[in-house]
């Protein structure tokens, strides 16, 4: 099998920030609907979990500084999305709806 390049990386980085934007849209959903809480957080966790995953199959020989870069900001994202699901768990949907300086950080 062929070894990971830094382009492959950072596309497999892009497919998880992509998972996590999902996730992040689906919880604004909950302001309208608390009753799909179990739902949403489900597929929060299963995007976090993918994220992770994917994170961690980047070799070493990929990790060029563009490549750290893109990680560092998925990670920041991934733990704002983290801090989300940890307040639907406890039934506390304030602060679900709005946008955060993560989302501008991964664009760039």
């Amino acid at each position: 099998m062929a070894e990971m390049t830094p382009g492959a990386a950072l596309r497999q980085i892009q497919q998880a920030q992509a998972g996590l934007k999902s996730a992040r849209k689906s919880l604004r959903l909950l302001r309208d609907d608390a009753r799909a809480a179990p739902n949403m957080l489900k597929h929060g966790w299963e995007r976090l979990a993918e994220a992770h995953r994917i994170l961690a199959s980047i070799p070493l020989t990929a990790a060029t500084e563009p490549v750290m870069t893109k990680q560092l900001a998925l990670q920041r994202y991934a733990t704002a999305l983290l801090v989300r699901l940890r307040r639907v768990a406890r039934q506390d949907f304030s602060g679900l709806d709005g946008e955060d300086e993560d989302s501008e950080e991964l664009d760039s």
